[in-house]
C-alpha cells in the first residue's frame, strides 16, 4: 500500500475554492485509489467559518453533538459528532486564521461531491474518497486520523464465518477499512503546518468498491454499541 501526500496551496478561511486546488494539485489519479481530504479544508470550502467575536461557541456544540459529556476538569467538553468522539463537536481554530472552524455540515455530501468530481475528471470506475478528521482515544497521548464521511468504497470487511489459523470459526469480527485508510493518510497528511490536505492511498489490499451511501454499513446505532456504558448516561 502506497500513500502519496499532496502539497497545495493555503485555502484561506471563512471561504476557498477546494476543487480549484485539486484542479491544481492533483495530477495522477489512477483506477482504484482511495483520495483523503482533510476535513479542514473541506470546511473551508464550504464556508464553514465563523469570526470568533460573533461565535457562540456552546450553543454550537450543543447543537451538533449526538451525546454531550461535560469535563469539569478540561476546558471543553467531550461529544460524539458523525459517531465519532471529538472534544467540543469538532469546532476548532487551528489554521483558521482567526476563525473558528467547524466541521463540514455533511461529510457524506462532501466526499460525494469529491467523488464525483475525480470519477469524471480522471475518467474513473472504481475510486473511493474519504473525509479525515483527527480524535484523541482514550488512555493515549496524540492524534489519530478517523474517516467522518467516505463514498465508493465499502468500508468494512466481514470476517464472520472464516476460520482462524486453527480451524477456530470467526463469529463478530469485522475489519474497518476506512478509518484504517484514513489513520494511516493522516500521518502523511499532518497536523499542523504541513499543507498536505490530500493524500492518495493507492493499492489498498482487498478494497471494495460500492455504490451509494454507506455510512449505515459501518455507523452502528448507540443501542448496539459495545461502548456505550461509558456515555449512555448522557444520551438524551
Amino acid at each position: 500500500m502506497q500513500i502519496i501526500g499532496i502539497k497545495t496551496r493555503v485555502l484561506q478561511p471563512p471561504k476557498d475554492d477546494l476543487f480549484s486546488v485539486l484542479d491544481e494539485s492533483l495530477t495522477d489519479v489512477q483506477e482504484g485509489d482511495v483520495v483523503c481530504v482533510s476535513s479542514k479544508v473541506v470546511a473551508i470550502n464550504e464556508g464553514r467559518c465563523v469570526a470568533k467575536e460573533v461565535f457562540d461557541k456552546e450553543a454550537h456544540i450543543a447543537a451538533e453533538a449526538q451525546v454531550m459529556i461535560p469535563r469539569p476538569y478540561w476546558h471543553a467538553p467531550l461529544t460524539i459528532t458523525n459517531n465519532v468522539f471529538v472534544s467540543s463537536a469538532g469546532v476548532d481554530q487551528s489554521n483558521s486564521d482567526g476563525y473558528y472552524t467547524l466541521l463540514p455540515q455533511d461529510p457524506f455530501v462532501s466526499a460525494e461531491a469529491v467523488y464525483t468530481y475525480l470519477k469524471k475528471r480522471f475518467n474513473l470506475k472504481n475510486i473511493g474518497v474519504i473525509i479525515t478528521d483527527s480524535r484523541s482515544e482514550p488512555c493515549r497521548f496524540g492524534a489519530v486520523g478517523a474517516a467522518i464521511g467516505f463514498w465508493g468504497v465499502s468500508p468494512l470487511h466481514d470476517h464472520i464465518g472464516r476460520e482462524d489459523l486453527f480451524g477456530r470459526k470467526i463469529r463478530v469480527e469485522r475489519s474497518n477499512i476506512v478509518d484504517g485508510i484514513a489513520a494511516a493518510a493522516v500521518v502523511v497528511m499532518g497536523e499542523v503546518d504541513e499543507c498536505t490536505p490530500v493524500a492518495i492511498v493507492r493499492a489498498v489490499p482487498d478494497l471494495r468498491f460500492a455504490e451509494g451511501n454507506q455510512r449505515d454499513q459501518l455507523f452502528c446505532p448507540f443501542a448496539e454499541d459495545t461502548f456505550r456504558v461509558l456515555y449512555e448516561d448522557f444520551l438524551t
